[in-house]
């Protein structure tokens, strides 16, 4: 632990981030609330995720996990990033990330990145990622979207339709690829780019739930009611 540390936390100590009370590391949930926000599963929604294999996330998209990414996104709190990597270090199925060659964040729209100052998504999984795999940032926006979340489910799937593609010294031949983004609603935004890989000759592959080879699968943060 370096001396920067030992000072901050000296006089800002490390509380759980979800009812304060203090804790020995930042970013530590104490056990009440960590059973209370923990809920990883594979998401099944085969008719919105027609092109990926597997679709994970760790919790709902409601309550103290709803306040913490909205506080990471529009607050500016990105400190807090590191109470969502307890959770991915807690990831139960390890063994189905074990053929991953890269992890690919869903790509920031510019006029966010440069309002936000960055990504989340990278903020909550490129320290998990790189100490597992190997963080690839591939993918671009090529015209501006809506937010999906305020979108009826019928629009969702037109409103990011060639929205994305590679950059152009990516490679993703033979890769197995691990997609990860923060919410998951009904998987249009996931099967967009699952598609721009397919579309490149790639094998995909994702973990999550909204909402980070041969098989595709998807993973997220939160999941969000559809």
């Amino acid at each position: 632990m370096s001396l920067l540390t030992v000072i901050a936390d000296f006089f800002y100590p490390p509380t759980c981030p979800s009812c304060g009370v203090l804790m020995k590391r930042d970013g530590d949930w104490c056990p009440s609330c960590l059973a209370a926000v923990w809920h990883p599963r594979r998401i099944n929604r085969s008719q919105q995720l027609k092109a990926l294999d597997a679709c994970y996330c760790l919790a709902d998209y409601d309550g103290v996990m709803r306040r913490l990414i909205h506080a990471i996104k529009y607050k500016g709190r990105e400190g807090k990033c590191r109470a969502c990597r307890v959770l991915l270090d807690r990831f139960p199925w390890p063994e189905r990330l074990k053929d991953i060659d890269m992890v690919v964040p869903v790509p920031l729209a510019p006029e966010k990145m440069k309002s936000r100052g960055f990504n989340q998504v990278e903020s909550l999984f490129k320290e998990w990622a790189d100490d597992h795999y190997r963080w690839a940032d591939l993918l671009q926006r090529l015209r501006p979207t809506e937010a999906q979340w305020h979108l009826p489910r019928s629009q969702r799937s037109e409103n990011v339709h060639r929205a994305f593609g590679l950059r152009e010294t990516a490679d993703v031949r033979d890769q197995h690829i691990l997609l990860v983004d923060d919410i998951f609603t009904t998987g249009a935004t996931l099967d967009c780019f699952s598609f721009t890989f397919f579309a490149n000759a790639s094998i995909c592959a994702y973990p999550a739930e909204k909402s980070m080879g041969s098989s595709r699968s998807f993973f997220l943060t939160a999941s969000r009611p559809s």
